[in-house]
Formats: structure tokens, sequence, C-alpha cells
């Protein structure tokens, strides 16, 4: 099979021929060229669109954070609901593509990954609060200790979850 690039949009179409229009923004068939292009994979593309809506996530709450600390709340909440609707997209990445299962048992088993991974993870930031301390970083490591909490209850959080499905 050829692949087929939208000079506009950068749709690689598989098929013999260019589509009568892109279906991602609508130009005419004349806007193909024939490529040779490799493309990722489904599964390669999914993870990237995860990873990048994951990387949005954290650095928009970062900028809300920022905006809300120098008095403009307005904007630090419209920036909240934008890494809000980031967080949704690669929520649904992860769950239409199947990549934790699809059933009871499934979830039930990613459930328990997610109590040990929220374990290490207290144990880790925990771990950075000494060396914070040790090195007179006292704010960081402030925010390594509350972290840490927070991450011992996720682990409660996400046993009580497990519990309530049986």
């Amino acid at each position: 099979m050829k692949k087929w690039k939208c000079s506009v949009c950068g749709y690689v179409h598989t098929g013999d021929s260019a589509p009568g229009t892109c279906p991602v923004c609508g130009v005419d068939k004349s806007k193909f060229s024939e490529t040779t292009e490799s493309t990722k994979s489904l599964q390669e593309n999914i993870d990237a669109q995860i990873q990048g809506e994951a990387w949005e996530v954290v650095h928009y709450i970062g900028a809300a954070l920022l905006a809300e600390k120098l008095g403009f709340a307005c904007a630090g909440q419209i920036i909240r609901q934008i890494a809000d609707e980031e967080a949704y997209h690669g929520a649904n990445y992860v769950f239409r593509s199947g990549a934790n299962g699809t059933t009871k048992e499934a979830l039930k088993e990613f459930m328990g990954k997610m109590i040990k991974a929220e374990r290490g993870a207290h144990k880790m930031k925990s771990e950075g609060a000494s060396l914070a301390l040790s090195e007179g970083k006292n704010e960081i490591a402030a925010l390594f200790k509350i972290s840490a909490e927070d991450e011992a209850r996720h682990a409660v959080m996400w046993e009580k979850a497990l519990k309530s499905i049986g």
C-alpha cells in the first residue's frame, strides 16, 4: 500500500490513492502527495498522545498555580480548566485503547499495581524530603513531605476503591 501525506495538516493516508478530501482538514485530493516517510504505529501514536497530554496537564497546572500566586485567580481558573480537559483527553486514549484491559479482572489488576506504585512514590518522596532537608532546602523538603503524605493517602484510597468493586 502507498502512503499519501496532506501538505496542509500532515495527515497520512494509507491506500492505493489519496482520499478525495482530507478527513482532518477537509482540503481536496490535490493537496496530497505520495510519501515514503515512515509513520508511527497506532499504539506508538496513542502512547505519544498520552505522554503529550500528561506533559500538558503538569505544566498547565504549574502555570495555573503561578497565576494564582501572582493574584490572577481568573487566569488560574481558566488554565486549570484547560488542564482538566487535557487530562480527560489522555485518560480517554488509555481507556479507549484498552491499554489496561477492559474487564473487571484487568481493572483490579491495574488497581493493585497503582497501590504498589503509590507506596513506592511515598517512599521515594520521603527520601527526597530527607535529602532536601540535609541540603538546607526547606521549601522543597516541605513539598516532598506533602507529596509523600498525598501518595500514602492515594494508596489507601486505591485500596478502598479496589474493595468497592469486589
